[in-house]
């Protein structure tokens, strides 16, 4: 039915939310702040709409990288540096090798029956680290990071980049497999991909239904294998 599957990266291949969560509170902890769940929400939200806006071209991955930091401290009220905290934080981001259930169990099943590739809005030097650490990079042909090309999803430029490296093939050939309803589906099924939504039980669905909704990466074999 399909000859690529393009994988989105975080919490769909790596649980970015169990990441996240490890590595904000190592580096609060490392400045005396007592961890808490209120924290993590709080952040969540700042992040979640620093990350909205640079998918939507309103800031750049530069400005990205310092700006949620910046909110959290002056939300916070605490004494440090968003520069200081925004590497720290990457820095822990980067060593971890949290997976989403059954993933990698997954990806070694498929890859002998189709080309893969990896396509992520992320940051270059939390993202590459990962690969090598998590020994991901022999299962994808290819893959496309948002802050390497300078364009995000859901925009058609980064899918274009992305059939770029796939020899040809037409967006009707490849299925997209992400969590995002909006950066992965959304922009995959306006470019003519067939979608694979990851349902991870939050309160958004995707404004288009999709092809197949899965709550975990092995039900994958089920649709594709049989």
């Amino acid at each position: 039915m399909y000859n690529w599957l393009l994988f989105d990266a975080d919490n769909t291949v790596w649980d970015f939310s169990a990441a996240e969560a490890a590595s904000l509170r190592s580096c609060l902890e490392s400045l005396d702040v007592q961890w808490s769940k209120d924290i993590l929400t709080t952040y969540r939200q700042i992040n979640h709409a620093a990350w909205r806006d640079y998918e939507n071209g309103l800031i750049d991955s530069i400005s990205l990288r310092t700006i949620r930091f910046q909110r959290l401290i002056e939300t916070l009220n605490l004494d440090t540096n968003a520069t200081y905290l925004s590497t720290l934080y990457r820095h822990g981001l980067a060593r971890s090798d949290h997976f989403m259930p059954t993933a990698k169990e997954t990806l070694q099943v498929l890859r002998p029956h189709y080309k893969m590739g990896l396509i992520t809005n992320g940051l270059s030097e939390v993202q590459r680290p990962r690969l090598k650490n998590t020994g991901l990079n022999d299962f994808f042909d290819f893959v496309i990071i948002s802050d390497e090309v300078g364009v995000a999803k859901p925009h058609a430029a980064f899918f274009d980049l992305a059939f770029a490296e796939m020899n040809g093939a037409r967006p009707e050939e490849a299925l997209v497999i992400g969590d995002n309803p909006v950066s992965d589906m959304l922009g995959a099924q306006l470019y003519g991909c067939a979608t694979c939504w990851m349902d991870l039980g939050g309160e958004k669905s995707p404004e288009r239904e999709t092809d197949y909704s899965i709550k975990k990466l092995s039900e994958l074999t089920d649709i594709l294998l049989t």
